[in-house]
């Protein structure tokens, strides 16, 4: 038989609640990642929990010190941490055009620029008479 592993450092419990509450935002954003996109999901989702940490600070600063309470902040702050690290790479603006361009010229930023000498104005110049 295999021994059972345990896992090196257990996240935060929070209350029945909470966690329902948590299971029931992270399969919103799973629909509405199929749906809309990564980033919009992870946004929605975040703008959710933010909410329900700060419903949870509160009751916790307005004289309801249970052990509740922190442990439902600390499962809501593993829980923004992961959907903000799933939400990262896919947040950034995209540039693909520029990152094409710097690739191919191989320009380094901060590299010297190549200089001007030997190239003089040039002006426009009609040809043909009047």
């Amino acid at each position: 038989m295999k021994p059972e592993m345990t896992p090196p450092m257990e996240a935060p419990r929070g209350t029945e609640e909470l966690i329902d509450a948590i299971a029931s935002i992270e399969m919103e954003r799973q629909e509405r990642a199929r749906e809309a996109g990564n980033a919009t999901a992870c946004a929605a989702a975040l703008r959710t929990l933010r909410a329900l940490y700060a419903s949870e600070k509160e009751a916790l600063q307005s004289g309801d010190p249970s052990a509740e309470h922190s442990a439902n902040l600390a499962a809501l702050a593993v829980e923004i941490g992961r959907v903000e690290k799933l939400g990262g790479a896919t947040n950034r603006p995209s540039r693909p055009d520029a990152q094409k361009r710097g690739q191919r010229t191989g320009a380094r930023q901060g590299a010297p620029r190549a200089s001007n000498e030997g190239h003089g104005r040039r002006t426009m110049r009609r040809t043909g008479g009047r």
